[in-house]
């Protein structure tokens, strides 16, 4: 067509994380991270494999400890700059959870606290002057889930854009039980494999611990939804596998 040049709109997102536990890696001594502190890993999964990937530009606020006066400054602050704000950790309900009050402050035309979602469910989200706020869990992979549920489609369409078609495989058969609580979508990590048969098989990786880094990097390379009105699935069941990564085979199956 002749155009050498486009106006394209990537979203300046400020990351923002909480937390008086938290140390950057850079600060761990060599022994590891002093009792009570935990390194800060969701800071990763949001910024490089999440946010990046999806033509957005990350930029990292650095950690806001357990103070609600501190917290509010920093994202009203970012709401200046920046066109939408993450911040991981403070949403749940103990008495150090200070993001959903501190954001309560600026005035929000809108929140919403909690998702009925496994894992991630204190997930939340408010919108302060058009731009939204996006309440990450502190934990990893509630945080990344929540990325994936709530914050990628209103990006995307902020971008004008629909998100790229994932593959489905549908007879999957479940190697062992999912057990999970109704009322509640659940969101379960699996690895995904041929067997020697030519049969699917659907391995679930972990059923609890939002913080198990291990499920994303283990081989996980698909995603078994569980919807709202049942409990799980049987070992045996046949099931439906969104894919994140490609299949692989498993000659000992």
């Amino acid at each position: 067509m002749g155009v050498y040049r486009v106006k394209v709109f990537s979203p300046r997102v400020a990351i923002i994380s909480t937390g008086n536990e938290l140390m950057e890696v850079t600060d761990v001594p060599v022994n590891g991270p002093p009792p009570g502190r935990v390194i800060n890993s969701s800071r990763f999964v949001i910024e490089g494999g999440l946010l990046k990937s999806l033509g957005c530009e990350p930029n990292y606020l650095g950690i806001v400890g357990d103070n609600e006066d501190g917290i509010a400054s920093t994202v009203g602050n970012a709401l200046k700059d920046y066109d939408a704000v993450i911040t991981t950790g403070g949403v749940s309900v103990g008495k150090v959870d200070y993001t959903i009050r501190a954001v309560s402050r600026l005035n929000p035309e809108y929140l919403n606290h909690g998702l009925s979602i496994r894992p991630g469910r204190p997930n939340s989200i408010a919108v302060v002057n058009g731009k939204p706020i996006f309440m990450l869990s502190g934990f990893p992979v509630a945080a990344a889930t929540g990325f994936d549920v709530l914050v990628r489609p209103i990006l995307l369409h902020m971008m004008g854009a629909i998100d790229d078609p994932k593959p489905v495989i549908k007879g999957g058969v479940l190697t062992r039980r999912v057990s999970t609580p109704v009322n509640t979508r659940s969101f379960v990590r699996v690895r995904v494999y041929l067997g020697r048969d030519g049969r699917v098989y659907v391995e679930p990786l972990a059923l609890t611990g939002s913080g198990i880094l291990s499920t994303l990097v283990r081989g996980g390379n698909g995603i078994l939804v569980v919807p709202e009105n049942r409990e799980g699935f049987d070992e045996g069941d046949e099931v439906e596998i969104t894919l994140i990564r490609p299949l692989f085979v498993d000659e000992t199956r």
